[in-house]
């Protein structure tokens, strides 16, 4: 039981890449379909104004227990994003970190990279 198979031939076949490819001829005029409407731009996430990626490291298990997180307040705190999410968390802490350190006044802004890299300070 055997079939044969019968061999394609390419497209490019017969082509170099000095000679240019045959124009292919005009087909008949497609039926004209409704372009899909335009997606609507998302909103920016909370304090995006002027927002600049921040990055830090979690190992498998937290990321999919942040991911979890997400996913489980979403509804209830009006997340629109994952960064919605960690923003309000993260400045939450950092108010509390404020009031405990800095007599509630909102601490002074440090610029980026004058936090070391790498290895952790000692």
């Amino acid at each position: 039981m055997s079939t044969e198979r019968k061999r394609r031939t390419s497209s490019l076949a017969g082509l170099t890449p000095v000679t240019a490819p045959p124009t292919p001829e005009p087909a008949a005029e497609a039926p004209a379909v409704q372009a899909p409407a335009a997606p609507r731009p998302r909103p920016k996430a909370q304090g995006s104004k002027g927002s600049r990626k921040m990055n830090y490291y979690a190992d498998e298990d937290q990321q999919g227990r942040i991911r979890a997180a997400y996913y489980a307040g979403r509804d209830t705190y009006g997340w629109q994003t994952l960064t919605d999410m960690q923003n309000q968390i993260i400045m939450q802490h950092v108010e509390q970190l404020e009031r405990e350190f800095n007599g509630g006044v909102p601490f002074e802004p440090v610029h980026p990279g004058s936090i070391s890299r790498g290895r952790p300070l000692e």
